[in-house]
């Protein structure tokens, strides 16, 4: 097995890759960012690339607009921050009604590992606090909180698990 995770004869998933035309200044401003961030530069491009793609139809579509190309920079850094306040890059974070209540604006979770909304979130305060949900590997519900509700604010997570139906580790 290597480094990566990749099998003898798979090819390797990660590799030094040279990519022609990547403007210098930007390059430098995403190297800065990474290392205040405490990551390297390929780890925050994979997954700007990775942000960028879930942007898109699954299959590509007959023909991929090029309409996230057109978004600017300033827009896409913002995007997040405006829909309200984001808590991110967290392994395991438990979030009660309280917690939502007394976050002044609607939450954005993204990148957490293990999600989970305890007994006490009802749908009404969820709706009205919660925004989104982004890259969550898995995220554990309350019986009383619809399921449907929860995954019409998610994006790219794992598994939702509900609390008394679903087996929770």
């Amino acid at each position: 097995m290597h480094y990566d995770g990749s099998e003898e004869g798979e090819p390797r998933r990660f590799s030094q890759i040279t990519i022609r035309g990547v403007d210098r200044v930007l390059y430098n401003r995403l190297s800065k960012i990474a290392r205040r961030m405490g990551i390297n530069v390929g780890t925050l491009i994979n997954k700007s690339m990775e942000l960028f793609l879930s942007a898109l139809p699954h299959d590509g579509g007959p023909r991929i607009i090029r309409y996230p190309l057109d978004v600017s920079s300033e827009f896409m850094r913002g995007f997040l921050e405006g829909l309200g306040n984001v808590i991110e890059g967290v392994e395991e974070l438990s979030v009660s009604r309280k917690d939502l209540l007394e976050s002044e604006r609607a939450l954005v979770f993204v990148g957490i590992g293990k999600l989970r909304f305890e007994e006490d979130v009802d749908e009404e305060t969820f709706r009205s606090k919660v925004r989104a949900i982004y890259h969550c590997k898995e995220i554990i519900i309350p019986e009383t909180l619809p399921k449907m509700l929860v995954l019409s604010v998610s994006r790219k997570v794992g598994k939702v698990i509900v609390v008394g139906r679903d087996e929770v580790e």
